[in-house]
């Protein structure tokens, strides 16, 4: 479940050679430093690389790499496991000749990728909440193709929605199948030792979180009256349970400034307004078809990702 990573480490000085011949550094100088960064290579190869004195940076996709080992191709939008990618940074270690015990993940992501039934726009389209933060269009993207929390410097953990079947067609990769969804919980401006990262009870602790986070996320939902509720009452209801009661009134207050409802109507609609602390129990909330299968997929997803490796770093 793991897939974008960045590393830090520090690397023995015998060592770098060979990490620069191995991965194609170029050597550059700035203000008369000089230090060694991945080429263009990098696009291919999937590890981008930076080598300052004995530091070194590595920045990549665990999905990607373990996908290109298999079909020789750099994609992410494959369902993985733990244990996958934990397999795939141990490789990713011994070729850079980095020790699991001086490395640290200053940034990673927790994702999964499900297959829906429907365009992902129109689950994207519904949400509103997830982890109790509110979920706001990125403005990067054109609307209900990509959600997120809040993104400021002060917070250490967004979650993002998006949809990645858009995404891979945008970045003129159109093998990735339609209706593809993909949630992930990305942990920025982190220390977090390697070894610890690869650990199977922290794994299991970051799968429970995420499955958390993800399984409480709020979906727009319909309302059902209680019997002998009329349908222009319930249509009531429903506005209201969108908008909220202050918006509702101002709106229909506004509508009646401007002549076109009613006076009556205007004082039907505030009366039901203002009594609705004491009649919102007579409605309740039905989960739709699109919410109960994304918390299907989200279940499957987390119980077949959540296979721990045999053995640590």
């Amino acid at each position: 479940m793991y897939d974008k990573i960045v590393i830090k480490a520090t690397v023995d000085k015998e060592d770098m050679e060979t990490i620069i011949l191995r991965n194609y550094l170029e050597e550059c100088t700035r203000g008369g430093e000089l230090y060694y960064r991945s080429t263009a290579y990098a696009h291919l190869d999937g590890v981008h690389l930076e080598l300052r004195g004995n530091l070194l940076r590595c920045k990549c996709s665990l999905c990607k790499l373990w996908e290109k080992q298999r079909t020789g191709r750099l994609d992410n939008w494959r369902p993985m496991t733990f244990a996958m990618a934990v397999g795939t940074l141990r490789q990713l270690l011994a070729r850079l000749c980095v020790d699991p015990l001086r490395a640290v993940a200053t940034y990673y992501e927790i994702g999964l990728t499900m297959k829906m039934e429907h365009p992902a726009e129109q689950y994207i389209r519904q949400v509103e909440e997830a982890s109790g933060r509110f979920l706001w269009n990125d403005a990067n993207y054109p609307e209900f193709r990509q959600k997120t929390t809040e993104k400021s410097k002060y917070y250490r953990k967004v979650l993002k929605i998006y949809d990645k079947t858009f995404e891979a067609d945008s970045r003129g990769r159109h093998h990735v199948p339609d209706n593809v969804l993909r949630i992930e919980t990305v942990y920025r401006h982190q220390r977090t030792p390697l070894t610890q990262l690869a650990d199977p009870l922290f794994m299991a602790k970051l799968g429970r979180i995420f499955y958390r986070d993800w399984s409480e996320m709020q979906f727009a939902r319909q309302l059902k009256a209680a019997k002998g509720i009329k349908l222009s009452q319930l249509d009531k209801a429903r506005e209201i349970q969108r908008l909220g009661v202050t918006r509702y009134k101002e709106r229909y207050r506004q509508l009646y400034r401007e002549g076109q409802i009613t006076r009556k109507q205007w004082e039907t609609i505030r009366t039901f307004a203002d009594r609705w602390p004491r009649h919102c129990q007579d409605y309740t909330e039905q989960p739709g078809p699109l919410e109960t299968e994304f918390k299907e997929h989200l279940l499957r997803g987390y119980q077949a990702g959540i296979f721990m490796p045999r053995r640590k770093l």
